[in-house]
């Protein structure tokens, strides 16, 4: 057993100066490493190239970023979605079904929560809007990214009341798409004022997923650190 596991990470794509370019939030790796794990970084890929890469890491982290584009679970886009690349969402797939394959932990935060359930069968909603007499809250917040602003109830007989030991946590919150209907394999942990699920874990795989991004809470909240501290040991 390796004292320090490796964690794969996920990134993105955004156009830099008119130059497409591969991107990961600082935080994320700083987190891992924090938490005991190793991180190295996936660029876009495909499934070959998700093979190798699942065969060097012992779990994935699935980071936050561009919306999912929403043939992949059976709808046709809004007007109200956000920038989708295909090319991403199909290399962030292929790296699930192998993780899953050889049964290598998975954790989504925001962006990541949401290709996880997806690849489980999921639906998301494309936009969430604070007019919404339902889903009221007001998700895609322009604050410093460790602000919290809302609170979640964390859902008892579940491993990550477990983790958190707690029922409430104050969250932070980037985003403008959530989790609809939860895939095949899931359960709600943790549900935001409006209803709208915050968090999810496996029934039976080793799967986390989260909304909000712990990684930017963990230096002030220890449960949020012991969330992290749990993946890692995940894939010891």
């Amino acid at each position: 057993m390796k004292d320090k596991p490796i964690i794969g990470l996920t990134s993105n794509l955004y156009e830099i100066e008119g130059i497409e370019s591969t991107i990961i939030y600082l935080q994320y790796s700083e987190a891992v490493k924090k938490a005991g794990g190793i991180p190295i970084i996936f660029p876009l890929g495909n499934e070959e190239l998700a093979k190798t890469w699942i065969s060097m890491v012992d779990g994935v982290l699935l980071t936050g970023g561009i919306d999912i584009h929403p043939k992949f679970y059976g709808e046709e886009p809004s007007e109200d979605l956000g920038v989708t690349d295909e090319r991403l969402d199909e290399s962030d797939f292929a790296i699930i079904k192998e993780a899953r394959k050889h049964k290598k932990p998975l954790f989504g935060i925001c962006r990541g929560s949401h290709l996880i359930n997806v690849a489980l069968g999921g639906t998301l909603h494309q936009h969430l809007d604070e007019e919404d007499p339902i889903r009221n809250l007001d998700h895609l917040t322009d604050v410093e990214r460790p602000v919290t602003v809302h609170e979640v109830t964390v859902e008892k007989d579940t491993r990550f009341y477990d983790i958190l030991k707690k029922d409430k946590a104050e969250v932070n919150s980037f985003h403008h798409q959530g989790v609809k209907e939860l895939g095949g394999g899931l359960r709600c942990a943790a549900k935001a004022e409006d209803g709208l699920i915050e968090a999810f874990e496996g029934k039976a795989e080793p799967i986390i997923g989260t909304q909000f991004h712990p990684e930017e809470l963990s230096e002030h909240d220890f449960s949020m650190e012991r969330l992290l501290k749990y993946f890692v040991s995940m894939c010891k």
